[in-house]
Parts: structure tokens; C-alpha cells; sequence
């Protein structure tokens, strides 16, 4: 009996692909795809274990040795033992990572119910491509731009020397800098993050709330018992995504910003690996730095994905 339905239960398996094959086959392209340029490049993650030697590659490179005794973890000991930038641009990160989640996890969510609430089709289609915008400038330009505004007696230091009776210079002072990174980050990634949320919002029957009206239910009720429950899931699933990286504070940004003046603050772990890695040359230095980075990552992901589980949330898995 075990035997024929074991029989029964692969022909079906057997028939659903075969009558799916197609659908399967246009997966090829994207599993090749993360093959190639996601999971075979972590091959190179020996790199961090290894004293780096271009000529041998990364085969045959031989394993850190400290005073002629094999040290595998050798890079790792000096990041964290010997020398104190790696702290310093540690604390950077966490920092700036910190003040963006802060002011700039609940943007997104203020903007979709605020455009939810819009009654003016017309109205909320222009606040949807304004908020929009910014997303597909790249760093590069708001950078230019930024640089240009906070040049000496520019029209914008003017503006401000009238306001606050003198010239804030963001790119000299480590707070001020602090500031324009947390405020350029959400002007540029608010209005795009509330796509997710108004996709959640759509699939609200509009009868919720004429039955909310008929109770008796005001505008603020409306917005607590109905559209927040909808998009309760995904914060749920974004928040998870930003506590993952925490230990990535925005390369794009603040390479484009930073300059030695404001390395006290500024200077953090992508930029510090940049330095290391690219144009100092120490791939293994940096790739142990990386792995770290990535570690802490996953880490935070599944204590984030738990606690949220426990709470009665829903999580990625």
C-alpha cells in the first residue's frame, strides 16, 4: 500500500513539472545569475584567512602565519586588538546607521498613510511623483549639488548667514555633517520606500472604512485600527531589513560626501574597507573586515526575524 502510494504521489510530482516545465525554465536564467555573481565570489571569503599574495592567486596563496606559526585568524586579532581605527569607524557606522533608522524608518510610513488619506486623485498622483524623484538622482549629483550649496557665501550660505546670522559650513564640522547625511538620506529614500507600504494599502476593501464611518469612527480611528493593522507585515519585514545594516551606513552617500575633515564622525567601516582594501591593497585585511561586516548582518537578521516572531509579527520565514 506504502509502495503504490509512494508511486502516486511521484507521478503527480512527475506530471506538476512536467506541465510546469516552462515556468521552471525561466528560473535558469536567475539561478545562474546569484550562481555566478552571488555565491561563487564567496569562494574568495578565504581571502580573510589567508596572507594575500596576488601572483599565487587565491588558491594558492598560504594561510596568515604570525612568527612563522599558521594564524588563521591573524587579520581578524589585528582589527580588533591592534589598532584602534577599527573601533573608531565601528562606532561611526553604528552611529549614522542609528540616526537614519531613528528619523528615517517612520518617514515612509507617515508619507503612505498621509497619501492614503488624500481624497484628490490628481493631488496624490503629483505628491507620489515629487517623493518619488529623488530615489533615481544618484549620489553623485546630490553630492555636487550639496557641495555647491555649502560652498563659502553661496546663495544657500547666504540664506543662512540672514537666518541664523552666520555660515554653516557641513562639510568642516563633524555634527553638521552628521545632520546633512541623515537629512539627504531621507529626502532621497522616503518618498521610494512608501511603495510597499501603499501596495499593503491597496488591498484594503474600501467597505472597512464605511464601516468604520457608519460606527461612528473619526479619521485618526480609521488610521489605528485599519490602515496601520494592513501594513503591520511589511514594517515588520522592513524593519528586519534595516536592523540587518546596521553595520552599512550608506557607501554611495558618504563616499561622495566625506573628506578628511570630518573623518571623526564621517569615516566609517565601508569607507575604512575601501581605503584598505582598494587602494591600500591589503585584500586580506579587507576581506576579513567584509566577512565581519556581513556576519553581523546575518546575525542581526535572525535575532531581529525572531524577536518579531515572538511577538506575534510577521517575519521572513
Amino acid at each position: 500500500m506504502k509502495e503504490e502510494e509512494e508511486k502516486e504521489k511521484k507521478r503527480k510530482i512527475g506530471k506538476y513539472f512536467s506541465s510546469h516545465k516552462l515556468l521552471y525554465a525561466m528560473l535558469i536564467p536567475m539561478l545562474v545569475y546569484f550562481l555566478l555573481f552571488n555565491y561563487y565570489p564567496m569562494l574568495g571569503l578565504q581571502i580573510a584567512f589567508k596572507d594575500w599574495n596576488p601572483w599565487k592567486g587565491i588558491w594558492g596563496s598560504p594561510i596568515a602565519t604570525t612568527g612563522g606559526e599558521l594564524d588563521a585568524f591573524k587579520h581578524f586579532k589585528y582589527l580588533f586588538f591592534e589598532t584602534e581605527e577599527f573601533w573608531e569607524k565601528f562606532g561611526n557606522t553604528l552611529r549614522i546607521s542609528v540616526l537614519k533608522m531613528v528619523f528615517g524608518f517612520p518617514m515612509p510610513i507617515l508619507i503612505a498613510i498621509f497619501m492614503n488619506e488624500m481624497l484628490a486623485l490628481k493631488y496624490k498622483k503629483v505628491v507620489q511623483t515629487i517623493s518619488y524623484l529623488p530615489h533615481f538622482i544618484s549620489w553623485v549629483i546630490i553630492s555636487g549639488i550639496l557641495l555647491s550649496m555649502g560652498s563659502a557665501d553661496s546663495d544657500f550660505q547666504l540664506f543662512l548667514e540672514k537666518l541664523f546670522g552666520k555660515q554653516i559650513y557641513f562639510f568642516n564640522d563633524d555634527n553638521y555633517f552628521l545632520l546633512l547625511l541623515v537629512i539627504s538620506d531621507i529626502w532621497k529614500g522616503c518618498g521610494w520606500g512608501t511603495i510597499i507600504y501603499l501596495a499593503a494599502l491597496a488591498s484594503v476593501p474600501l467597505e472597512e472604512y464605511e464601516a468604520a464611518v457608519i460606527d461612528g469612527a473619526g479619521r485618526f480611528q480609521k488610521i489605528v485600527y485599519i490602515t496601520f493593522p494592513a501594513i503591520l507585515p511589511a514594517v515588520s519585514i522592513r524593519l528586519i531589513f534595516e536592523l540587518s545594516g546596521l553595520t552599512s551606513a550608506g557607501f554611495d552617500q558618504i563616499f561622495n560626501m566625506y573628506n578628511s575633515t570630518v573623518y571623526g564622525k564621517g569615516d566609517v567601516l565601508e569607507t575604512f574597507l575601501y581605503r584598505q582594501g582598494v587602494i591600500g591593497g591589503k585584500y586580506d585585511l579587507s576581506t576579513a573586515l567584509g566577512l565581519f561586516n556581513s556576519l553581523i548582518a546575518l546575525f542581526l537578521t535572525l535575532v531581529t526575524n525572531k524577536i518579531i516572531n515572538k511577538m506575534g509579527g510577521e517575519g521572513i520565514w
